[in-house]
């Protein structure tokens, strides 16, 4: 039981943080916000990429812990 929860904590995080990437790339127009420039570019992506591991973990986490209170207050109504 416990390497199926390890495995969905696995697959949540990734599946957010991919998610996060997506909407950060698309979402926002970072020659606004950053000097557009080669030199640049490479440094945006990987901001871009790290901003998106620290959302998507965030909301994985959120989201884990919102299943686990629900799946808890669910047994303890029961």
């Amino acid at each position: 039981m416990d390497y199926i929860n390890q495995l969905l904590k696995l697959t949540s995080h990734l599946l957010f943080i991919g998610i996060s990437y997506q909407l950060l790339i698309s979402l926002f127009d970072w020659t606004k916000i950053i000097r557009n420039s080669r030199d640049n570019f490479g440094r945006v992506r990987l901001f871009v990429f790290f901003l998106a591991i620290i959302m998507g973990f965030m909301v994985s986490h959120f989201m884990l812990e919102l299943i686990q209170m629900s799946q808890s207050l669910f047994l303890v109504l029961k």
